[in-house]
Parts: structure tokens; sequence; C-alpha cells
């Protein structure tokens, strides 16, 4: 018992856990930083924020450049409209990338390996190729300054990325499900909704935040598509503060760190369920 005691604990091993550990908080603090650098900037006075030594640590905190974000323009307006547009987006692309995937990964039929092979090509196009011909076809269909105008372009962008990830995780379930679903008198549309997808949480959660996160953060087609003020999304928004003589660097801090925090929570808050839709597949052959 003494021997175990005082065992004595190998070297390597406690360089190796040193390592490990040491590579993590390397990495966050790498990740992270300009998310505090922002944050940092953003409860500095204006006249602070570019100094020589830099300040790491503010000598002087104030809230004043939150109050002037929210108040030097429609703030809230900005954060509604992206709420919006990225919520429609993420509500269209599990719903249709769902049936997409559900069928390619249960229904068999001619040219399903075609499908899948367009589905991947189409998501490899040139994303600045399809802004002139896309603006042109809003502009003739009156979609410019409107919600559909951001929400049928993003959602036609992240289908593909939302298809493969419903039909990877489809193809692990078993088919006892759907076999029982069908016994029972559904369709495969009843089997899907009413069964499978209640089980599929992972790739719904996946699929919703990463293209939330996507139609939350796009600036161009923001940009191009919407040039009334009051429908400009968050990123356009904050891009368009402007000083008289100077960049209010401290103010574009606070907005866009209040901007990030709706989408920090939300990964916070589902990031376990993000972690088993992207990994959902990997083992299989």
């Amino acid at each position: 018992m003494s021997t175990d005691r005082h065992r004595r604990i190998d070297p390597q091993r406690i360089g190796e856990i040193v390592g490990f550990y040491g590579s993590i908080v390397l990495l966050c603090l790498v990740s992270f930083f300009p998310i505090i650098w922002i944050f940092i900037t953003s409860l500095k006075p204006a006249s602070r924020v570019i100094t020589f030594p830099v300040e790491y640590v503010p000598r002087t905190v104030t809230i004043e450049n939150y109050i002037t974000a929210i108040q030097q323009a429609p703030f809230a307006r900005y954060l509604l409209n992206s709420l919006i547009v990225a919520s429609g987006t993420a509500i269209i692309c599990v719903v249709l990338g769902s049936m997409a995937g559900y069928a390619l990964s249960r229904l068999e039929f001619r040219f399903k390996l075609h499908v899948l092979m367009i589905i991947l090509v189409s998501a490899m196009l040139p994303f600045f190729g399809r802004l002139i011909p896309l603006f042109a076809l809003a502009r003739e269909t009156g979609f410019l300054n409107s919600y559909l105008g951001l929400i049928i372009p993003y959602s036609a962008f992240q289908l593909p990325f939302a298809v493969w990830i419903f039909q990877a995780y489809f193809k692990e379930l078993p088919a006892s499900l759907e076999e029982a679903g069908l016994i029972d008198g559904l369709s495969h549309i009843g089997v899907l909704f009413r069964i499978i997808l209640p089980v599929s949480a992972p790739a719904m959660a996946t699929t919703a935040i990463i293209v939330f996160i996507y139609a939350w953060n796009e600036f161009l087609f923001a940009l191009t598509f919407m040039t009334e003020d009051q429908m400009r999304t968050i990123t356009v928004g904050i891009a368009l503060y402007q000083g008289e003589y100077t960049y209010p660097w401290a103010t574009i801090s606070a907005a866009v760190f209040m901007s990030i925090v709706p989408l920090l929570l939300l990964m916070l808050f589902f990031q376990r369920k993000v972690v088993e839709g992207l990994t959902s597949g990997v083992g299989k052959a």
C-alpha cells in the first residue's frame, strides 16, 4: 500500500497532459482574441482607442460607445432585419434540406448519384458571379428592399450544405423506424415529419445554426439588395457608421460586440448538438 501511495508519477505523462491542455488554452486565446479585443475597445473612450503604447487594459471604462451605437442609427431595426432574414433562411433550409436528404438517403431512384454530384457542384459555383444576375432578377420581380430578396438567395446558397448534412445523418438511423411508420399507413412524408425528424435534433440544430450564422454575417448581397436604411441588416448597418472627420472605431466595436453576442449564446446553447450533427457518418464507410 505504501508503494502505491508513494508511486512516482511518470514525467512524460505529466508533459503530455500539460502540452495537451496548454495547446487547448492557447488555441482558445488565439480564437477568442479578436472578440476580446473588440470588447476592450468598446469600453475605451474614443480618444484612447489608438494609443502608443497599446492599452490592453483600458485605464478609463465607459459605456458611452454602446449608447452612441444604439442612438446613432436604427440599431434595433438592423438586429430585427437580420433576425428575420437569418431565421427565415434557416427554416427553409431545414425543411427543404431534410426532405431532399431523406429522399437521397432512403429512396432508390435513377440518377441518384448524379443528383448528389449536381448538388455538390452547385455549392462550388463562384459566389460573386451570381450577384449581378440575381440583382437584376430581384429588381424585375420587386424583391429589392424586401426580406424575401435575401432569404431566397441565401436559402439557395445553403441548401447543398443542408442536404449533405441531413442525408449523412439519416443514413445512420435504423431502417426499422421507417418501416414501422410505413406499416402503420404513413406516407414517406409522414414518416419524415412524424418519426425521422423528431429523432434528428443534432442534424436539425447543426443545419439551422450554421445557416443562421451565415445569413446573419453575409455582407455583399445585403449591401446590394437592401438600399433603404430601414431594411439594412446588422452587418451593413454597422459598416455604414460614419464620423464627421474620423472613423468611429469605439462606436463600431460596441455595435459589433452587441451583434455577435446572440451568435455566441446560440452556439454555447447548442454546441453539443452541433458537434453530434457534424460528426455523424464519420465512421461510416
